[in-house]
Parts: structure tokens; C-alpha cells; sequence
């Protein structure tokens, strides 16, 4: 019997299985097509996830694989306007205040190849084609023939999910009435080749994303010309000309498509024992770089907690906590999205005159001190991202009203904190400005199910934390999914262990304690 099964091979579904893997898991994962894409399709990975593959080792690899990207410059009828600069947002609690242009097809190969190092390869041209569910679990119906019995089942299977379908759940929502056209191709014009630009004017929008240098971008824009079938690279040019207003060539194309976008979003991530991540529970507008950037969030919510209950013995309640959790995050995400879409590429008419007439103004206003480039970077990177107090994110005592709460991303700081929540685990962190005595220091690397970590020095960790008195302590359980599940102003091991038999959460496999010195 297997622990999970997961369906569907992209970014979302890889990651669900290694982070499974990772732990101890029986994982199989299955794929209805041939092998892995090699188009780029997503590219836009923010801050956040690139934190997620620092945590399991593997930021270095898929950094050497994109192009760092620190802002996004706006432009209306050809005009240069500036705008975002990641560098005026001053973000130091993450080591990566920046955009990472990696294609999909790269981030799909490093998650592949970590996958394989745990014995996991994906099953090619297999579908699933039924399942059902009961209190003891699961039996999926493959194409080969074969019959698979597992606890839990896992769509990440994307737009058209088998598994969303199975568990009788709508996908409401609509498709966007504009059409966009879109390449990856070689880029002949008067700018440079390292900068996200978005051009305006009229009712067309027009966008270049830096991959490759000058070998290698992205272009896309509106479609407005009525036409169906293969998209050729003179149609595609002309209408970036319009877009754009400034002279553009294009060659050696790699990828074009014409594409719609659409909105939806299902009511449940979990009916039982199946769950939804990715695209399977959620498609919008690609404005702002989103989508997958929030499926592998999913997968990284989900994982630690199917392990916690296959391994650890963790309430099924803590399984519900992923719906509770991340539909939220889904709705946030659409919302979004959606007016990010509306107030760059869906005005025509007056509306789009007006946006025309004023927008120069208004960017260079808006952009002239730090604050805005700080909150769009901390909203596009999603390291704003907090999931709130709940059953499994408690605050303790709390003698500082600054520092992240239970819900919280944790952040970095000092560009050491980071390194000591390496490994896909639960974490305690023990912070203090006084040095702690040898008999504090073996209670708590007493407890049991945690990665310990004391922190007794390092004044901007002390601030980020929120240790603001001299003689200030405080305890964070930090989860695998590098949320704080639970923060105590003080060194109370006892409410700790407390808190940490509630959650139940001793999930560390060998592989992973071996990675944390």
C-alpha cells in the first residue's frame, strides 16, 4: 500500500513529492504525458519560493538557472516611466529581494533530480481515470491497468484535474474575454535585455521578461487580431510594435502560443482524503508572477502535514488546517490578480485614455520614496504572506508587541538564520540577550521532535525577532514550511512540549537531522 499518491508531474506535484520523500514518505507520482516540458511557461519565481528551495538545499542550483530580476519598469505610449526597484525596498529579512526569471522547465529538472536522489521517479503516460474513497482509504484506477491503494491522494494535475473532478468539486469562475500573444524568442530593440518591462498604450499591453540574456526572452501582448491556429512571429511582432510604440524584431523563436486567461477557484483544497495544490485548485491572471509560485506554497503547506499524520501520529485535524490555511491565500491570490489585470491590460475606451493621461504622473509620485517599492515587493514576493492565529499557530506569552506572530513567515537575519533552519523540519528557536547556563541549554535541547537552535547573539536577529529589553528571551517552533507555529516570550520549556504534543509534529527523518549540524 502506498502512503500517497500524487497526480500530475508539474511544479506543484514534483515539489509534494519530494518534501514527502523527504520524510520518510511512500510516495508514487504520475504523469498523463510523455516526459517533463521543456517550454519555459511559468517563469516568475518570487523570494518566497526561492526560500522554499533554500530550505531543502536547492537555491543554489535553480538561481544558476535564471536571471535575477531586482524591478519592474513601466512604460506608456513608448515612454520610460522607471518604477519598482527591489533595491530602494530595503528587504533584509530575506536574502533574495529580487524576481528570478527561471523557466519551468528548469525548475521541473531540479525538482526531478532531487526527487530521484530519494528512489522516486514519476510514471510517465499514466492517467488516472477513477478513484474512490472510504475511511480507510483510497483505491485509484490507472491507464496501465493497475489498481492503486493509498491513504491519501494529491491533484495536482492542473486545470482540467481528473482528481478535482472525482472529488465532485466546481471550479467556478470565467475565462477573461482578451486573448494575448506570446513567445520565447530572440529580441532585437533599443533597450536592454536584463529588465521586466510593461508596456501600456491604449487598449493593448505589451510585456518583455528577461530569461536568457540576449539570447532569450519573453514578449507577450494583446491579440487583437481576430485570428486562430499557429501564432508566427511577423504577427506577433506587429503587434508589439502597437503595444510598445518602438521598434521590435524577433527571431529564433523556442516557444509561441496565443493564450487566455482565466479566473477560477474551487471551494475545498481537501473532500476527505484527497487534497488540491497548484492549478488544480486555482488559475488566474499571470499578473504579478503568481501562480506558480502559490502551488508550490501549497505543496509545501501540505506535505509536512501528511507526514505528521502518516508518521507522527498527528491529528487528522491538522490535515483540515491546509483548506483553512491556504483557500484563503487562493482567494487573496484571484483578487489580486485580477485587479493588477484590470488596471493594466483590461482598460479601453475612456478608461484607457485616462490611464494613458495621468499614469506618467502618477508613477513617478508613487515611486519617488522607498515605502511602495517595499510593500509591492513584499506583496509579489509573498514573504508578506501570514496565515493568522488558528489550532496549530498559538501565541504564548507575549512580552513585545514586534517580531512575527504565530501564523508568521520566519524571517532572516543577520544572513545566518536561514542556514539554521536548513532541512524541511520543525525548529525551535531559543533566543536570548543573556548567555544561558549550561543546565538551560540541555533543557532545551531536551525536547523532543524539534531541530534546536540557541541564538545568543546577533543584535539584528534580536530585533527581528522582537527581543526589544535587554534581558528579553523567546522561544518560536518554526514549521517545515518556514511559518512560525508557535512563539513564547520567555524559555517555558514545559508550555513548549505542551504545544508540541498537540501538534504532534516529530517528523525529522534521519536524511533531514543529518543536514542540520
Amino acid at each position: 500500500m502506498t502512503d500517497v499518491l500524487v497526480v500530475g508531474a508539474g511544479p506543484s506535484g514534483l515539489m509534494t513529492a519530494t518534501l514527502l520523500a523527504r520524510q520518510g514518505i511512500d510516495v508514487r507520482i504520475v504523469d498523463s504525458k510523455p516526459g517533463p516540458c521543456t517550454e519555459s511557461r511559468a517563469f516568475a519565481t518570487q523570494a518566497r519560493t526561492v526560500e522554499l528551495f533554500r530550505s531543502i538545499g536547492l537555491a543554489d542550483q535553480l538561481i544558476a538557472r535564471g536571471a535575477v530580476n531586482t524591478g519592474i519598469t513601466f512604460h506608456i505610449k513608448g515612454r520610460d516611466l522607471g518604477g519598482l526597484d527591489f533595491d530602494r525596498a530595503r528587504a533584509p529579512d530575506t536574502p533574495y529581494p529580487f524576481i528570478l526569471m527561471a523557466p519551468q522547465c528548469e525548475i521541473e529538472d531540479v525538482l526531478l533530480r532531487d526527487l530521484a536522489t530519494f528512489g522516486v521517479s514519476v510514471e510517465r503516460r499514466t492517467t488516472l481515470m477513477t478513484f474512490d474513497q472510504n475511511d480507510t482509504g483510497v483505491r485509484a484506477a490507472l491507464s496501465t491497468g493497475e489498481t492503486v491503494t493509498c491513504d491519501y491522494i494529491v491533484g495536482a494535475d492542473g486545470a482540467h484535474s481528473v482528481v478535482r473532478k472525482g472529488l465532485g468539486l466546481d471550479f467556478d469562475g470565467d475565462p477573461y474575454a482578451q486573448r494575448y500573444l506570446l513567445a520565447d524568442c530572440r529580441v532585437e530593440w533599443p533597450f536592454d535585455h536584463d529588465t521586466f518591462r510593461i508596456f501600456m498604450n491604449g487598449d493593448r499591453i505589451g510585456l518583455f521578461l528577461p530569461l536568457a540574456g540576449a539570447t532569450t526572452s519573453r514578449v507577450m501582448t494583446t491579440d487583437k487580431t481576430g485570428r486562430d491556429g499557429d501564432l508566427n512571429l511577423p504577427e506577433l511582432e506587429a503587434e508589439l510594435r502597437k503595444a510598445m510604440c518602438v521598434p521590435v524584431t524577433l527571431s529564433s523563436p523556442q516557444w509561441t502560443t496565443r493564450y487566455q486567461a482565466h479566473l477560477r477557484h474551487v471551494e475545498r483544497y481537501r473532500v476527505g482524503r484527497g487534497f488540491l495544490v497548484g492549478d488544480a485548485a486555482h488559475i488566474h491572471s499571470p499578473a504579478g508572477g503568481q501562480g506558480m509560485n502559490t502551488g508550490l506554497q501549497d505543496a509545501a503547506n501540505l506535505a509536512w502535514k501528511l507526514a505528521a499524520v502518516l508518521r507522527a501520529g498527528a491529528d487528522d485535524a491538522l490535515l483540515d488546517s491546509y483548506h483553512d490555511e491556504r483557500h484563503p491565500v487562493g482567494v487573496e491570490l484571484l483578487r489580486f490578480t485580477d485587479r493588477l489585470y484590470k488596471v493594466t491590460a483590461d482598460l479601453s475606451g475612456p478608461r484607457a485614455r485616462l490611464r494613458d493621461t495621468f499614469g506618467p504622473f502618477v508613477v513617478k509620485r508613487v515611486f519617488t520614496l522607498p515605502v511602495p517599492h517595499r510593500k509591492a515587493f513584499r506583496k509579489l514576493s509573498q514573504t508578506g504572506l501570514s496565515y493568522g492565529a488558528g489550532p496549530f499557530t498559538v501565541d504564548g506569552r507575549l512580552a513585545s508587541k514586534k517580531g512575527p506572530r504565530a501564523g508568521d513567515r520566519a524571517p532572516d537575519a543577520d544572513g545566518r538564520l536561514f542556514d539554521l533552519l536548513a532541512g524541511y523540519r520543525l525548529h525551535l528557536l531559543a533566543l536570548s540577550r543573556r548567555p544561558l547556563t549550561d543546565v538551560e541549554k540541555v533543557r532545551l535541547r531536551g525536547i523532543e521532535g524539534v531541530q534546536t537552535h540557541i541564538v545568543d547573539s546577533g543584535e539584528e536577529a534580536f530585533a527581528r525577532y522582537g527581543l526589544t529589553r535587554a534581558d528579553a528571551q523567546a522561544l518560536y517552533v518554526i514549521r517545515p514550511d518556514g511559518y512560525v507555529a508557535w512563539r513564547d516570550d520567555g524559555l517555558d520549556v514545559e508550555a513548549c512540549r505542551r504545544f508540541l504534543a498537540r501538534l504532534q509534529g516529530g517528523i525529522a527523518t534521519t536524511r533531514e537531522a543529518e543536514v542540520v549540524q
